[in-house]
């Protein structure tokens, strides 16, 4: 496994557009290192915006685009067919695929992190950095696993890159403007709802029990908080049926 892994992280070294993908994650924070400087923010409230525009918004969409340059070369350049010569199954190299997904996906967490770090101490605002760490290395787990549904639809329609690119950007707007309203006047009662079953909507009621808000929301929006076992416990069960699904998905693809 560990060597497909690798052999992945070899044929994505040639694709420049896999870098410019992940410079995404410093499209959001860097704006915000001026705003940071200029009216004195908190890291807390600084972190929080990254998080939710950096990693809700574009990481799906990120994610879709990386699994697009992950699959679609196997159809267009047979290197699937190659690839079954060696006595290696079509679940495995599945699964090495999402390994690497997440890889990446924890790469773009801790890439933010380190941006917003830097946007902190221009501002002249002290954190703890190691809860931060540990957080985005979670993070960068926790919306893989989220954004699974959008990786599953890349493997079995790898064939189209547009489509695959589209539906990734749908889920992750969907997932934001889910989270978006629910941070507004009266917006705990989305998490009240169905929608807060959703995986995207999980993670930030992660985050709401991970980090806490300022007092005047602290009361509205704890309830709904979640622990870090219980999103740990809902992830590897979501994670679990998602592979499942996909291995089987893949497993039928025609070489």
């Amino acid at each position: 496994m560990l060597k497909l892994v690798l052999s992945e992280f070899q044929k994505l070294k040639r694709r420049r557009f896999v870098v410019l993908s992940m410079c995404i994650a410093f499209l959001f924070p860097a704006p915000i290192m001026y705003i940071a400087i200029r009216q004195e923010l908190s890291f807390h409230v600084l972190f929080r915006l990254v998080f939710i525009f950096g990693e809700v918004l574009f990481l799906p969409c990120v994610l879709g685009i990386l699994s697009t340059m992950i699959f679609l070369p196997e159809k267009e350049n047979d290197v699937l067919k190659n690839i079954l010569t060696i006595p290696v199954t079509k679940a495995k190299i599945f699964v090495s695929k999402c390994i690497t997904l997440m890889i990446l996906s924890i790469i773009y967490c801790l890439a933010e992190l380190s941006i917003s770090i830097v946007a902190s101490c221009l501002a002249g605002e002290g954190m703890q950095v190691t809860s931060f760490l540990w957080f985005s290395i979670l993070s960068g787990i926790f919306m893989f696993a989220a954004s699974l549904p959008v990786i599953v639809f890349a493997a079995a329609f790898g064939n189209d890159n547009v489509i695959s690119n589209i539906v990734s950007f749908i889920y992750g707007v969907a997932g934001f403007a889910v989270i978006f309203l629910s941070m507004g006047y009266g917006g705990e009662a989305l998490l009240k709802t169905k929608i807060a079953a959703l995986p995207v909507v999980t993670v930030f009621k992660w985050y709401l029990g991970y980090f806490p808000l300022e007092a005047q929301s602290q009361n509205d929006y704890l309830p709904y908080a979640m622990s870090t076992a219980g999103i740990l416990f809902y992830m590897v069960v979501f994670s679990l049926i998602m592979l499942s699904i996909g291995t089987i998905i893949y497993r039928k693809k025609e070489v």
